[in-house]
């Protein structure tokens, strides 16, 4: 089986992972075949290793992780691919895929520079 990890910051605020919930259910339903899941590097729960576990005991064999943020910061460059690097080590009958980061696709760039540019409806 193959599974999705959307992997976000996360937050204390309980209600900031609702638009990540989106984005999972979204994926789920172009992805039927794939396990998916959200996970998050702090604040918030499930976190990666939880996670990564619970799909391989699933029986997920091939694991495409996500980072779902838009700078090429810290979390990026040296947190995920460390956490990923890890996940190798402890689950060897696996095999990940470290997708790169949402902020380095240019059809997201594209999208947000649209939403940005998009006239308003009605002036505020």
């Amino acid at each position: 089986m193959k599974g999705i990890i959307l992997l976000a910051h996360g937050s204390r605020d309980p209600q900031w992972t609702a638009s990540f919930e989106q984005v999972r259910a979204a994926v789920e339903r172009r992805r039927p075949e794939c396990a998916t899941a959200l996970a998050y590097l702090e604040q918030s729960v499930p976190d990666f290793v939880t996670v990564v576990d619970q799909l391989i005991a699933r029986g997920t064999t091939l694991i495409e992780v996500v980072p779902l943020f838009l700078g090429a910061g810290g979390h990026v460059r040296n947190d995920v691919p460390l956490l990923v690097e890890r996940a190798v080590a402890r689950h060897t009958q696996a095999r990940f895929l470290l997708k790169p980061f949402i902020g380095d696709a240019q059809a997201v760039l594209d999208a947000i520079a649209d939403y940005a540019a998009a006239k308003p409806a009605t002036p505020s």
